[in-house]
């Protein structure tokens, strides 16, 4: 499937367990961002942009050869009420903007 994949979205677990089958020997994760962005592609038009959310943690974004690193902005601990789904919800929100014509920098604010 990675070969026909634009955008791919990922949690930090996920991206290292990407990184474990596909062999890639490291937890690094703006490295495995970096490997998953030069993986072979089927429309090489358009480069693949990579996303990894940390939960509390910042963003990675590797886009166009560049890996940039955005803060979320923290929510105190008694308003959370329960994080299921919220990546989804993120990803939601990313492709909200996206759509709109946003680029990805506002897309992960």
């Amino acid at each position: 499937v990675l070969p026909y994949v634009d955008i791919l979205f990922g949690n930090e677990s996920e991206a290292e367990s990407l990184s474990k089958s596909f062999g890639y020997g490291t937890t690094d994760l703006k490295e495995i961002a970096r490997r998953i962005a030069s993986s072979p592609k089927v429309n090489e038009e358009r480069k693949r942009v990579v996303i990894i959310t940390q939960g509390s943690g910042s963003v990675i974004l590797f886009n166009e050869g560049v890996i940039t690193e955005h803060p979320i902005i923290p929510i105190a601990p008694e308003n959370i009420v329960d994080t299921i789904g919220a990546g989804d919800a993120w990803v939601g929100g990313f492709l909200s903007q996206l759509v709109l014509g946003r680029g990805l920098e506002d897309c992960i604010r």
